[in-house]
């Protein structure tokens, strides 16, 4: 019995590790993470400066978690009489799991172009590129060969020869992007991009052996917004991500009530409950005040590996900040006293 649990284990290590290497890092709250789903998002809010931060950890109650993090920073450059714009970003991702800690950590910088059709719609093109490290250490691993018959011996030879325990690659992304404004709280968006066009190499045994290329990652993703009373909005998004097999489905629903609309004060609540098919039923609570918003998500397993994780994917946290400059007012003459 102890032999079976330990080999099973074994099993799903490998089959975490097979996973990390053909897929990216997501997140739940895709809404709250443009870089990794349309580099032509970039600078697509209203405001002058975004900064924002995503935190996951997932699979709590496995042994070893995943831990996935990720910062932002874009703003926009109005042009032809603030009708287009350029939008310019800067994100950092960090993503770790397994046992070796194989871990990724990439920098990119984006650039979007936005052009206005008329005051209601808008098409914008984007693109990404920069640099990312994978590690990982490959002491920490156990193979089967270094199973004596009775249990796992570390003094056994494991026949892997790593001839590096890190790999730098450059790495390069696209996208475009339709959006629909019908007024303030009202209007949809829709889009697609294309990750790694490059297929960057990944692999660790140097460079007489076979290619581990990053397969191209494809991203379709949409979302609407709905004003359906005076302090309330209703919001959907869906997203669909493929990697060679591997297909992700997300859809998402949000209540937006507005708590207070004073100037200063501004206070919003988020109420929604997320769902990617097949895997995993994902309620989620924000709050935006002001500038600032913050969004919790906890996602709740429903495909057969919620044996392994007693249902508990784990954790998520959204935060941003977007600083909007006041406009001068108009000149006026004071009126008299008498």
């Amino acid at each position: 019995m102890i032999r079976v649990k330990i080999l099973m284990v074994f099993g799903l290590f490998k089959l975490c590790v097979g996973e990390l290497y053909s897929q990216d890092l997501h997140f739940s709250q895709f809404l709250y993470n443009h870089q990794s789903a349309n580099p032509a998002l970039v600078s697509f809010y209203d405001g002058d400066h975004r900064f924002g931060a995503n935190y996951r950890h997932q699979w709590l109650s496995v042994p070893v978690p995943y831990l996935t993090v990720s910062l932002l920073y874009d703003t926009k450059i109005l042009l032809k009489g603030k009708k287009d714009q350029i939008g310019l970003g800067f994100g950092v991702d960090y993503d770790q799991a397994g046992d070796s800690k194989l871990a990724m950590a990439k920098i990119m910088a984006e650039i979007a172009y936005s052009r206005s059709l008329n005051s209601k719609n808008i098409v914008s093109v984007g693109f990404n590129v920069g640099g990312a490290q994978r590690r990982l250490s490959s002491e920490l691993l156990r193979w089967d060969v270094q199973w004596n018959g009775d249990r796992f011996d570390p003094s056994i030879g494991t026949r892997e020869s790593f001839n590096q325990s890190g790999k730098f690659f450059m790495d390069i992304g696209t996208g475009i992007n339709y959006a629909y404004r019908h007024s303030k709280r009202t209007g949809l968006t829709i889009g697609g991009s294309i990750f790694h066009l490059n297929k960057p190499n990944q692999n660790f045994y140097g460079a007489s052996a076979i290619k581990a290329n990053l397969p191209y990652r494809v991203v379709y993703s949409g979302a609407g917004q709905i004003a359906i009373a005076s302090s309330l909005d209703f919001i959907v998004a869906a997203q669909l991500q493929m990697q060679e097999d591997y297909r992700e489905q997300n859809v998402v629903g949000k209540i937006r009530f507005y708590a207070n609309k004073k100037p200063g004060q501004l206070l919003n609540v988020l109420v929604g409950a997320g769902m990617r098919i097949n895997d995993a039923i994902i309620p989620s609570l924000g709050f935006e005040y002001n500038n600032w918003l913050i969004s919790g998500s906890f996602d709740i397993n429903t495909s057969a590996f919620k044996t392994a994780t007693n249902k508990r994917g784990g954790p998520e946290l959204a935060l941003q900040y977007i600083f909007r400059s006041v406009q001068p007012s108009g000149i006026f003459k004071k009126c008299p006293i008498y």
